[in-house]
């Protein structure tokens, strides 16, 4: 779990990522590296929240209500997501001069 990622978190997409959704999933692709990824359902709603500067609790507690999920297990799927993400440089942590809303 990266310890830098916090329910205060907001994340947003990478420059180089293109996405597309189809129906109940959605593929990345990451210019920079030519790397497709492909997101299931869950991924894909973790990934359209980030996209309207979501933070990670919310979108945790989001998941948790859409899904019938117990809210640790939906924040610790929330971070593992967003860690791989981070990793695979498809999302940037979100300031406020690079997109995220201001607190």
């Amino acid at each position: 779990m990266d310890k830098a990622l916090m329910d205060t978190t907001c994340l947003r997409g990478a420059d180089d990522v293109v996405f597309t959704a189809m129906e109940d999933e959605a593929v990345l692709l990451h210019l920079g590296t030519r790397k497709y990824y492909g997101l299931n359902e869950t991924g894909l709603r973790i990934w359209q929240m980030i996209q309207v500067g979501a933070n990670l609790g919310d979108i945790a507690t989001t998941l948790s209500n859409e899904y019938d999920v117990d809210p640790a297990e939906a924040r610790e799927a929330v971070v593992a997501l967003c860690g791989e993400l981070l990793d695979e440089g498809l999302v940037q942590v979100a300031t406020p001069s690079n997109g995220s809303p201001s607190e």
